[in-house]
């Protein structure tokens, strides 16, 4: 199913549970005006649909199209002083919408926010009734008594109204949006929606003191506090608004600083590995640097040893000498040649060149090339040694490093040791 297709099937599950909510309420409140006209006679009626209407126009913008009413304290008031179906049609009357006079919703969706707001006041106010039985109609006049009984009445009709102002939403907003609960829940009502709900009931604990003014004094006082109140209400949830949108760039910002601290971690780690580095190159340079020298100063040593006259004619002293310098030369040469096949690796630029290998032969070649050093080493080869398939050079560059390092770094004058065997699967092993 497509995008659009899932769409269309949130939209229209949406409108069927809006009518759900919309005819019973609407079909409830007409009959109940035709039973108990009498009692919508009280013109202070209308005062209170004025006062709800004026604060409407008031909302705070919240999500998917939903806003905060600030009205709450007002119409659990109403919920108070009128019998249920009467605080029903005045919330249903007086619940305004901006968006309904500038026709930018549906008529479906204002009926359903006006139901739901008449349906929260309808429970709210059979709550408060039941649990406090004094009669408190405007008409009477009666004063506030048995006061503890009155707070926890309207705390209980408070939390009711809640449950059923948010379930109500909450199952809109869900068949709309398919969205998950607890991520509705948390867009409707803040990041704690359990805070939310302690805010939501001791703020109707307001509606005592409305009642209070409204019964005690008059029909003049309450409107100024409810002016007061509305205002209070408004900067209450543009404070809230604006905490929000702290609180997420403060976690936007937390998340961006975790990222520079480990992109800083990385950095210092390359710097490190870098230093490391460098430390290694500098050591290879040195130990690069004292074998290169050492040839070189036997070479040259040579070299300026010959040119003597007392060494002129001494033939055999000429030839160890030269020998001497041919074998360092060619300790030279693979040095350089060993250089020049790292560098070829580094940039990977080395190419092998496969080709038939008598390994017997490589191997005496390269002992007979290390001079009289060769006298240390102690060749066993057997006779079986298959031909192997591999680059010539490359290999012998390995043994004569294997050997010159044997001779290099063990005690002068101990035996060395070059050998080989055939594994059952034909491959050749050798150590040294």
């Amino acid at each position: 199913m497509s995008q659009a297709d899932t769409h269309r099937e949130h939209r229209r599950a949406t409108d069927v549970y809006q009518v759900v909510i919309v005819m019973p309420v609407m079909l409830l409140l007409m009959q109940e005006l035709f039973r108990h006209t009498h009692d919508y006679a009280d013109p202070k009626i209308l005062l209170w649909i004025v006062a709800i209407a004026a604060v409407d126009v008031m909302p705070v913008p919240a999500w998917n199209g939903l806003h905060m009413l600030l009205t709450f304290p007002i119409r659990l008031s109403v919920a108070i002083l009128y019998p249920p179906y009467v605080a029903a049609a005045i919330a249903f009357v007086g619940s305004l919408d901006p968006r309904e006079v500038k026709r930018t919703i549906p008529l479906l969706r204002a009926l359903f926010n006006r139901s739901q707001i008449a349906l929260t006041v309808l429970a709210e106010s059979y709550v408060f009734h039941a649990v406090y039985k004094y009669t408190l109609y405007p008409e009477t006049h009666k004063p506030i008594s048995h006061i503890w009984v009155f707070v926890a009445g309207t705390l209980l009709a408070a939390l009711v109204g809640y449950v059923v102002n948010t379930t109500i939403v909450l199952i809109a907003a869900r068949l709309d949006t398919g969205m998950r609960v607890r991520e509705i829940l948390s867009r409707m009502h803040g990041a704690r929606p359990y805070l939310f709900l302690v805010e939501h009931c001791l703020l109707g604990l307001s509606a005592v003191v409305i009642v209070q003014f409204y019964i005690a004094v008059g029909v003049l006082s309450a409107a100024v506090f409810l002016a007061a109140l509305a205002f209070a209400r408004q900067m209450y949830f543009q404070s809230r608004t604006l905490a929000d949108r702290l609180a997420e760039q403060n976690e936007v910002l937390a998340d961006q600083a975790d990222k520079l601290e480990q992109l800083l971690a990385n950095e210092q780690e390359a710097v490190a590995e870098l230093r490391e580095l460098n430390r290694m190159k500098s050591e290879f340079v040195a130990v690069v640097s004292h074998e290169l020298r050492t040839p070189l100063t036997a070479i040259i040593g040579f070299a300026k040893t010959l040119r003597r006259p007392e060494f002129a004619n001494d033939e055999s002293t000429r030839a160890e000498f030269l020998e001497a310098m041919e074998r360092q030369g060619d300790r030279l040469l693979r040095l350089v040649e060993n250089l020049l096949t790292v560098a070829r690796l580094e940039n990977s630029t080395l190419s092998p060149s496969i080709g038939r290998v008598s390994f017997g032969d490589l191997c005496r070649e390269i002992i007979e090339g290390l001079g009289s050093s060769a006298e240390r080493i102690t060749a066993r080869i057997p006779d079986n040694v298959p031909v192997l398939y591999t680059d010539r050079d490359l290999l012998g560059r390995v043994i004569a490093n294997l050997l010159e390092n044997a001779l290099k770094y063990s005690p002068d004058g101990t035996p060395i040791e070059f050998g080989a065997t055939v594994t059952d699967d034909e491959h050749v092993v050798f150590w040294v």
